[in-house]
């Protein structure tokens, strides 16, 4: 469609081009064909949704129209809000939703005629025809198309701020660096950032990472990352290395060594052109088996260059091996080598050589190789794998023993030889023994499983007075006076009666024979008197009535030794002893120098182990000091170079006679002597004390036969069992000083001594009670007599006091 709009003289405006327009105002004509024509002076065009306006060229010559009051004289796109001027007729644009409205106003007006619909709010009338007008736009440039209107003025404005703030930001967040090297570079550039500019010789440069390179003829170029922050110094200076030389490295008599320059690998010989700046540099060139290399060079600029030749000498011997049976894997230090036999080349110095073979034991070998000296170990025999052998018993418990030798208790899981047979024998106290023969095979798993019978005695308990509390092993049984069936183990016995002492004693019952337990009870000390005592460490002592009783051993005894004669004893006054020896804690704090040492490497200087290693006088001193803490007078005097108890003794502190100590020891509760600590027989039972046993075998030279204390030296005070007076360890754990002076001297027959203390002069004293190091019969019996006047590992003692 083509729409020609004319001012209000009839004169054409300009032609639209196929335009939907909506034409306001009444100054508007549409023309019709029959309108005079004196030529267009603007075209209207349209391209897609965009709208544009161009002179005619008359009009462009004669600068008859202009857009906001500026002349126009080529087409220029309409944006919304824009004034054209053609004389004195104006336009006004605008842009309402989808339609392009144009409001014109001149001096004269005509009335419109009706405008067609869709096209015109005054169409022309029906039947008018309209047709477009061929133009050519013509640009001065390609324009930027925009949806929206930018006030010029204000568009300058904000470019021109724009430009100000951007390097005012730039200067303020960034940090003047002169960067420079020694010696100056003919070329230097600073790479990093937006913009690096230079002024004055200085970088202006925002914090960051920056690459700087320089290139100066006869020094290495340069090329360093420069961090640029808030602690950047103001000057960053760089020295440029002068160019030295290249190094080949060859070495002999093997190749693929490792070459290492100034600490950094360099790779393998041969090598080729490694580039060496001048100054001086460090060559290390190092291949197994051989000693490393190692030399200097001093480079100087632009030499020629360096051809260096490492000779490497030999470190290595050859290693011959073989093994039986052949095949077993070889290990050098943990690394696999090959297998038997064997030939190899191992480098000098201490080596770990393990051989391994399916079915066998591994075995090892500890070799020293030095350089050149061929090592052969010969023919290394490979033992058969052990068999393992299970060992159960109903009820748990039992000791077990292979061939003899002691094994541990079961439930037990052991390695024993393969291929042979093996005498197993367990043993539990109060059950039936059982043996058993048995083979395992290389490898392979056998069991034994043994169910053991109990075994049981009969045992009559009696007391004196009649009807006393009896407890077994800790649990009431009822009255004295009644006859029981007791498991063929020992058991702890005790006999109670009010006014009276207890009674303790230990006691196996044997299967097939009737046993006697008869008590005699001992009424307490007078009264008022204290059942126990504290020593001032705190020490507890227990009171021991009077009473008479037999000393020494008859001659048939076996293991009786010649100064153990039978003499008939009273003690008259009750006196305290001591229920363990004196420990080394205890025996410090009086001599704080004392040293208990050590025996075939056991240490002896544990604090609640007894002190050992001191003399009679040692302990003698101590009870003073005892004393004296106490406030009691001391017991021990100096006369005539020798420590020697007073006459009578006084109530303070001191060692026990030896018939106190026999009395407690042997007559602990009853009227029957005591042979052994545990009772009347050997073996030592579980548990019997502190001896010569299986655990201090390589430090004794023997010890008693499948006996086990867990103690190889001295054991805590207090350990095992006490007797039945509440005293541990007078048989084992050590033997110990007692108040008399060595002598062997009989008594007349029917002659009674009360209270006796021992001869008044002597260069020994009496030592009773065995100890751990003890293993024979004659040792362990409670009869057994000792002397000395030496310190020794063994020996200590107990304290005693009287109690009147």
């Amino acid at each position: 469609m083509n729409t020609v709009i004319l001012d209000g003289d009839g004169r054409r405006i300009f032609a639209a081009d196929d335009l939907p327009l909506s034409i306001g105002g009444a100054t508007c004509h549409v023309a019709v064909p029959d309108s005079p024509d004196e030529g267009p002076v603007a075209y209207l065009g349209r391209d897609g949704s965009d709208f544009f306006i161009q002179p005619s060229d008359e009009a462009a010559r004669a600068g008859a129209i202009s857009c906001n009051g500026v002349r126009i004289n080529t087409s220029r796109w309409i944006t919304n809000g824009d004034e054209i001027a053609i004389g004195s007729t104006r336009l006004q644009c605008r842009f309402e939703d989808e339609n392009f409205r144009i409001d014109i106003t001149s001096p004269a007006v005509r009335p419109a005629q009706p405008a067609p619909s869709g096209t015109s709010i005054n169409p022309p009338p029906p039947g008018t025809a309209i047709s477009p007008v061929e133009f050519t736009p013509r640009w001065q440039s390609s324009p930027r198309r925009t949806g929206f209107t930018v006030r010029s003025k204000g568009l300058l404005l904000a470019v021109f701020l724009a430009a100000l703030a951007v390097p005012a930001f730039f200067v303020l967040t960034s940090r003047a660096v002169r960067v420079e090297t020694l010696p100056a570079a003919d070329h230097l550039t600073l790479r990093g950032g937006m913009v690096t500019p230079k002024i004055g010789g200085n970088y202006l440069l925002r914090p960051g990472r920056y690459t700087v390179t320089a290139r100066l003829e006869g020094y290495v170029d340069l090329e360093e990352i420069l961090e640029v922050d808030s602690d950047t110094p103001a000057t960053v200076s760089y020295h440029l290395a002068p160019l030295g030389t290249t190094l080949s490295v060859r070495s002999s008599p093997v190749d693929g060594a490792s070459v290492v320059i100034d600490g950094v690998d360099a790779g393998l010989t041969p090598l080729d052109g490694w580039q060496l700046s001048a100054g001086d540099h460090t060559i290390e060139v190092q291949a197994p088996l051989h000693l490393p290399f190692s030399t200097s060079l001093q480079v100087e600029p632009g030499v020629p260059p360096i051809a260096l030749e490492a000779d490497l000498v030999p470190n290595w011997a050859k290693l011959s091996v073989a093994s039986s049976p052949a095949g077993a894997a070889v290990s050098l230090d943990r690394t696999a080598i090959g297998s038997t036999p064997l030939e190899a080349q191992v480098e000098a110095g201490d080596h770990f050589v393990e051989f391994r073979r399916s079915g066998h034991k591994p075995a090892s070998r500890r070799i020293h190789v030095n350089a050149g000296e061929p090592v052969d170990l010969g023919v290394v025999r490979l033992e058969v794998l052990d068999g393992t052998l299970v060992v159960v018993s109903s009820p748990d418990g039992a000791t077990v023993t292979v061939d003899t030798e002691y094994r541990g208790r079961t439930p037990l899981e052991i390695a024993v030889v393969p291929g042979i047979g093996h005498g197993v024998r367990l043993s539990l106290a109060g059950h039936e023994t059982y043996t058993t023969d048995v083979a395992v095979r290389s490898g392979a798993r056998s069991e034994v499983r043994a169910s053991l019978s109990r075994l049981t005695g009969e045992v009559v308990f009696s007391s004196q007075p009649p009807g006393a509390q009896l407890l077994i092993d800790g649990e009431p049984q009822g009255a004295t006076g009644q006859t029981l069936e007791l498991e063929a183990r020992p058991h702890e016995i005790e006999i109670r009666l009010d006014g009276y002492l207890p009674f303790r004693t230990q006691l196996t019952p044997e299967p097939g024979l009737t046993q006697a337990v008869r008590a005699t009870l001992k009424q307490e000390g007078p009264a008022g008197m204290a059942q126990s005592i504290k020593s001032p460490q705190g020490a507890e002592l227990v009171l021991i009535g009077p009473g008479r009783f037999t000393m020494g051993a008859p001659r048939r005894e076996p293991g009786r030794r010649a100064n153990e004669v039978l003499r008939e004893v009273e003690i008259t006054r009750p006196f305290y002893l001591a229920v363990n020896e004196v420990t080394n804690k205890e025996f410090r704090e009086f001599k704080t120098t004392h040293l208990s040492g050590a025996y075939g490497g056991r240490n002896l200087e544990i604090d609640h182990h007894p002190v050992v290693n001191l003399t009679w006088e040692d302990a003698a001193r101590y009870c003073n000091w005892l004393s004296q803490k106490a406030g009691l007078p001391p017991v021990y005097v100096k006369r005539g170079g020798s420590l020697l108890a007073r006459s009578p003794m006084p109530q303070g502190y001191r060692l026990p006679t030896e018939a106190e100590w026999a009395w407690v020891a042997r007559y602990p509760s009853t009227s029957t002597p005591q042979k052994y600590p545990w009772g009347g027989s050997l073996p030592v039972p579980s548990g019997g004390g502190n001896y010569g046993d299986q655990s201090g075998k390589g430090v004794l030279g023997g010890a008693l036969p499948e006996y086990h204390d867990g103690h190889p030296a001295t054991a805590p005070a207090g350990s095992f069992q006490a007797n039945p007076l509440g005293l541990h360890n007078l048989g084992g754990n050590v033997s110990e000083w007692v108040q008399d002076i060595y002598a062997f001297t009989p008594t007349a027959p029917g002659t009674v001594e009360q209270d006796p203390t021992g001869p008044a002069t002597g260069p020994h004293h009496v030592i009773r009670g065995a100890s751990w190091m003890d293993t024979s019969v004659t040792e362990l019996r409670l009869t057994f007599r000792d002397y000395g006047d030496q310190a020794r590992p063994d020996v200590g003692f107990r304290i005693a006091r009287s109690a009147q």
